[in-house]
């Protein structure tokens, strides 16, 4: 009876976790937190493929399988990672959404481990006011739809820089290793792009359209074994990382898709037969702007090495907030020169 009884429990979790809409006027639960991975074969790495994947779900971990995938074409991928921003997509999607169509001027989020907050202030279209209501959701979908990918895609970027500072989500364990490391942006970017798609699938619940394109994607990428996963990562140690408990990481990706407008995933090399990269491009705000919306989007942090970075851009010590749009890749840039330094 009690296997029974816990069988039917899983079902209606599971059935529930399927049937989740996509983005709608009320707004969901911030997304849950997820443990990400070294993409290094060392302790604690969960090496997966295509056969394991498990069951994407925004509200329980019950049928997800997380872990560092490699594919040709893109390299390394955090499962969890790609998650996360995909989650967070669908969230700042419907939180944004609400706001538009209720007038408000003023949004405000963060992510769920780490205390800094983001603050956005809107100026709205001289005639905003009296379009036709329909006309109105409309262009709010789209907007919302793309400031959902903008939004996350800067979080998630903004968390590495935490993180290379020595930001710690849990107090000890240090993540200054996997700040920027090789796979994290572009698993990041990936999980904005197949969340936007999710939210627009009119034939599935989000969940299960996530679950459905996360496969595709990563067949297109050309997902390879758990053991090939493995072992092209031990074929970098000492080259990309040293370590086996705690790491020393000597390769990191700083593309944010600032220079060209795309974000390039690293390759091992000598894999695959030396495939062409697939990049993606990063979150623009193209309708944002075409419907003549301006924004102010900043960031205050709340954290202890908050004042180390709030020194690159106000060396006077005088700022309180970054200003993302211009400042964000001033930053990265600059962890970049220092990295290149051997910092």
């Amino acid at each position: 009876m009690r296997k029974m009884n816990a069988r039917v429990v899983l079902a209606g979790v599971g059935l529930f976790c399927l049937f989740l809409s996509g983005c709608s006027f009320s707004v969901l639960g911030k997304p849950r937190p997820r443990m990400g991975s070294y993409a290094t074969s060392t302790l604690g790495t969960n090496f997966i493929d295509s056969t394991n994947l498990g069951t994407h779900c925004y509200e329980d971990s019950l049928f997800e399988n997380n872990g560092i995938v490699y594919t040709c074409r893109g390299g390394h991928i955090d499962i969890a990672h790609l998650r996360i921003a995909a989650d967070y997509t669908r969230y700042l999607c419907n939180k944004t959404l609400k706001c538009l169509m209720d007038n408000k001027t003023e949004l405000t989020f963060g992510l769920n481990v780490e205390p800094s907050t983001f603050f956005v202030r809107f100026t709205y279209p001289e005639n905003w006011g009296s379009l036709p209501p329909e006309e109105k959701e409309k262009a709010a979908r789209e907007v919302a739809l793309e400031l959902g990918q903008y939004f996350a895609f800067t979080m998630t970027t903004w968390h590495e820089v935490l993180t290379y500072y020595g930001y710690k989500c849990m107090a000890i364990l240090p993540e200054e290793p996997s700040a920027f490391s090789w796979e994290d942006i572009y698993s990041n970017l990936l999980g904005t792009r197949l969340s936007a798609r999710a939210i627009e699938d009119k034939d599935r619940g989000y969940n299960e359209a996530m679950t459905r394109l996360i496969k595709e994607e990563l067949d297109a990428l050309q997902i390879q074994s758990a053991k090939t996963a493995h072992d092209v990562s031990e074929k970098m140690r000492g080259t990309w990382f040293e370590g086996f408990v705690l790491i020393d990481m000597k390769k990191r990706n700083l593309d944010i898709g600032t220079d060209d407008g795309f974000v390039t995933p690293t390759l091992v090399p000598g894999v695959c037969g030396n495939p062409e990269p697939q990049s993606y491009p990063a979150p623009t705000l193209e309708a944002f702007n075409r419907y003549g919306f301006t924004m102010r989007f900043e960031i205050e942090p709340k954290e202890f090495e908050g004042g180390k970075i709030l020194s690159i851009i106000y060396p006077d010590g005088c700022g309180k907030k970054i200003q993302l749009a211009h400042d964000l890749p001033l930053i990265v840039e600059h962890i970049k020169e220092d990295h290149a330094r051997g910092k």
